[in-house]
This record gives C-alpha cells, structure tokens and sequence, in this order.
C-alpha cells in the first residue's frame, strides 16, 4: 500500500474544534480527507503482531483513571498563613534587587510551606503526577509581582527552567488578547480561542501553568495519563505501543538544522526504573503546509497510514481517560509533561474585562528526573541544553501580534519564522 500524502490547507492547520471525535485524527482537518477508519479486525494488517509485558504498570501510581480522581485529592490550598508567606517571601526577594532570571528556593524563602512544596513536587515526580495550588488572587499583585510569586514557587518544584523558543523566552504567555489586530486564523493555535487536541510539550519535563484569568464559557484543560493509556493499549492494540516505539516518526525541529527533522519514537519504556516517556505533539509530526516547497514536495516524510492510524487509536484511547482539571484564577498547574497527555476545548471570554490568560513555564527538576533517552534527547536539549545568556521573562502579553509564518507545534522549538524550512533558501 503505497503511502499517502495529506492535502493540506494552511489556514486550516490548527482547525481542531472536534477535538473528541473519534472518528478523526488528530490534526482534524487535515487527517479528515482519509479513509483509513477502518474496522478493528482489519487495523492489525496495517502492524506486526506484538505483546509486551506491562505488569509493572499494574499499581503505579500514575495509572491513575478519571472516575478515582476528586479534585480535592490534587489540590492544595496555600491557606492565609500560607499566602502571607508568600507575600513575606516575596518582599524579601524585591529588597534583594535582582532580577528574574535569579529567583530561586535559596532567595525566595518560604519556611514553612517548603515542606508542603516538596510533598507536591514528590507527587507530581513519583505520584499521580500533578498537581494545583490555590489561594493566591492574581488581581492582588502587580504583573511584575506576579511573576516573581510564580517563579518563586515554581523554584520548589524544579530547579531548572527550559527555553520556550529560539528568541530566549523562557514562558509563553497563552491567551487571545483583545487588543491584536491579526486574525485568529494567523496566529499560533495557543494564541486563539480554539481547541488544542491531545499533545504533550515535546521535549519537557514539568509543565507549569498560571492560570491568570479564565474564560466566559469553555477554555478547560483536560489530562490523561500516558501510563494508563498505554495500559489500554497493550490490552486491545499492543501493535500500536510496537508503532509508537519505533524510531520512524518525522519530527519537525527548529534551527535550520539539516535535515529539518528527525526519527525518533514516540514512546519510550523504562521498567528497571518504573518509568515511561509518551512524547506526542501532532503539529510537529510528518509534513506541514510550512514545510511543502512550490512543487508540492517536502522535506519531510508524511506520515504513513500505520502512523495515522496509531495516532486516530492513540486519541480514541486518551479522550476515553480524559479528566477535567477544576483550576480557578491564581491556580498553578504542575504536570508531569512525559507522563501526562494535555488537550483544551474552545472557549469564549467576556466582551468586556480580560479573558482567558495563562502563563507557561518548562521545568526540571534534576535529582528527581528521570534521564532522558538519546533517541529523544533532541527537543529535551533545546530546552534544557546548554545555552547563551539567561533567557527573557515577558511579564504581560505583547501589545502587537506579529503573525508567524509557521504555527506548527504546540510545544517549545516549534518551526521559526527564519527558519530556512526547504532547505534551499527560499521559506
């Protein structure tokens, strides 16, 4: 069966309203013109036969599923004393005069909630693997006040923070400002109102989330864990785990490299540490309007129909496990990015007053992390690996949107706007 080619429609590539259809893929419109919904008893051609050996998932404690999960089990009130201390912790760290790049546990001091924030980071390291603190008003503090609260507490859970982009930001301000002029369907699919399908931040450790404002109507987080999703999948369709660990899958990476992709698994498992690695972002996978020169070729292999496939059973199995996160203003989301699948639905803010608006950081935590595999280490380096000088800290959204020239990627290092995507100097 000779592969097939997408046909891809550039303004449409982050279309993802029917992000739970199980009858699509998950780049929903771009995978829509395909036929490959096919029976179950026909799918196992399409793979090898395969069985692995998952008992040590068993009990883990991040093979958790929705209907055991209340939302007081994961979340955790800072209480008035605990929020006094931050505030304390704050003020101390402003007579330090230093910038925000500097903030850390070590002049950020919180006494008495450091015992509280460590049992948060064990459970987002080595239990269910996320967590929400609350009691924190963002309309109490400056912009700038915020941010230093944020990194501060941020510094508990993972001593080292992760490029977000090539330009040196080191968070990612995700909302839809009423204040840009460029049309939503020009902007980075974070930077609109639609949905996100299910993806996880290529590349990342710890995702971490303030959640500034919310919306009128939508705009939920969902999460789904990988350990219970891969479960699933050993059970029903052990041929997918086979196709999600092959070092076959075209991911886009950033920099001009050559070439402008690498293979690599999607799925990495580790039993002698009890510990997987799910690492799946649709829009940095196969080829992409971006990446398709005038000619109609591209650089970058498409996805083959087992890969599509895998994806549409990867999706049906993690919407299946979703559960909803019960977040208000001031929560700080922490979420074991490699353990964890992340997807969001459309949403609609208020006419009047500031809508949706989260602030996105990329963490680690390097004595609980588990080591990264060299056939994944590629997008976790340009996060995480050496780099030059200290990284930007915007401390509110831009007031001008520039349209990218790519929206691929959800995650860090998505495709640049001088990225040379052909290879051939013409973008």
């Amino acid at each position: 069966m000779a592969p097939l080619r997408p046909r891809w429609n550039p303004m449409s590539a982050l279309g993802l309203e029917q992000i739970y259809s199980l009858s699509l893929y998950w780049k929903s419109q771009e995978y829509s013109t395909y036929s490959l919904k096919l029976p179950m008893d026909q799918v196992s051609s399409l793979f090898g036969q395969s069985r692995t050996g998952l008992g040590w998932l068993e009990h883990h404690a991040m093979a958790w599923v929705p209907e055991a999960i209340s939302s007081d089990s994961y979340v955790v009130d800072l209480g008035p004393r605990g929020v006094q201390e931050v505030q304390e912790g704050l003020q101390r760290f402003k007579e330090l005069e230093l910038d925000g790049h500097e903030v850390s546990r070590h002049n950020f001091h919180l006494p008495t909630l450091e015992a509280q924030l460590e049992q948060a980071c064990h459970e987002v390291h080595r239990g269910r693997g996320f967590v929400i603190l609350r009691g924190l008003d963002p309309q109490q503090y400056s912009v700038e006040d915020n941010l230093m609260i944020y990194l501060g507490i941020a510094a508990y859970i993972g001593d080292q923070r992760g490029f977000q982009d090539k330009k040196g930001n080191m968070l990612t301000h995700i909302t839809a400002s009423k204040d840009w002029k460029t049309p939503p369907e020009l902007r980075h699919g974070i930077h609109t109102t639609k949905g996100l399908s299910w993806h996880c931040d290529i590349g990342v450790d710890i995702l971490a989330l303030h959640v500034r404002s919310l919306a009128e109507h939508g705009g939920d987080t969902f999460i789904a864990s990988s350990l219970t999703i891969v479960k699933e999948l050993e059970a029903l369709y052990p041929h997918v785990i086979q196709a999600l660990q092959e070092a076959a899958w075209p991911i886009q990476i950033s920099g001009n490299p050559i070439p402008r992709y690498i293979l690599a698994p999607l799925l990495h498992m580790d039993p002698e540490n009890n510990h997987i690695i799910l690492s799946v972002d649709p829009g940095r996978l196969g080829v992409h309007p971006s990446t398709t020169r005038t000619d109609g070729t591209s650089p970058i292999p498409p996805l083959t129909p087992t890969q599509l496939e895998t994806l549409r059973i990867l999706n049906q199995v993690a919407s299946k496990y979703r559960l909803r996160l019960d977040t208000k203003a001031g929560d700080i989301v922490f979420l074991n990015n490699f353990a964890h699948l992340h997807a969001r639905d459309a949403y609609s803010d208020p006419g009047q007053g500031q809508g949706r608006h989260l602030v996105r950081l990329y963490l680690r935590n390097a004595a609980l992390a588990h080591p990264v595999p060299e056939s994944m280490r590629v997008p976790w380096e340009a996060a995480f690996g050496p780099r030059n000088g200290e990284g930007r800290y915007p401390v509110a959204p831009a007031l001008e949107y520039t349209a990218p020239r790519y929206t691929a990627g959800s995650a860090a290092f998505p495709l640049d706007d001088n990225d040379d995507v052909n290879g051939d100097g013409t973008a």
